[in-house]
Formats: structure tokens, sequence, C-alpha cells
């Protein structure tokens, strides 16, 4: 659980930096989509906010929620596996 927990951070960390280096590509929709979820989050918290604590918010929030649905992932890889393991017996 432990090194799934971890992974996940990790995951999180690289979408986020991932879909921030995008931001300045032709891929510009594409990485704004992925980042506003975040953006709307923040906003939703302080309708006021543009400075430079809301950026580093907005980049919290969203690495939190790509953390999450990856460790949601990962927990439901194992629960198939360990089904699979156990229906195997």
């Amino acid at each position: 659980m432990r090194r799934n927990l971890l992974f996940a951070l990790l995951g999180g960390v690289a979408a986020t930096s991932i879909y921030l280096g995008l931001l300045s590509t032709t891929l510009h929709g594409f990485a704004a989509g992925m980042l506003l979820p975040s953006a709307f989050f923040v906003l939703r918290h302080n309708a006021h906010c543009a400075s430079l604590r809301c950026g580093v918010e907005e980049l919290a929030v969203n690495t939190v929620l790509y953390t999450f649905w990856i460790m949601v992932t990962l927990v439901g890889i194992d629960a198939l596996l360990l089904l699979k393991r156990k229906l195997a017996r």
C-alpha cells in the first residue's frame, strides 16, 4: 500500500509537470483542459485570486487530484489481482 501511494504521488507530480509543460506548446487546449478542474476548485474558494499563491494552490490541488485517481487505479488493480489469485486456488 505504501508503494502504491508513493507511485501515485510521483505520478501526480509527473502529470502536473507534463501538463504545465504542454501549456506552452500547440497542445495548449488539451493541457488547459486537464488543469481546469483544479483551477475551478481554487477559484471557487477564492474568486478574486490572481497571485502567485493561487498558482501554487492550483498546482497542489492538481497534484492531489491526479494522485487520488492514480491511487484508486492502483488499488483496483491490486484488488483484481488478489481476486484472480483467490479464484485460481
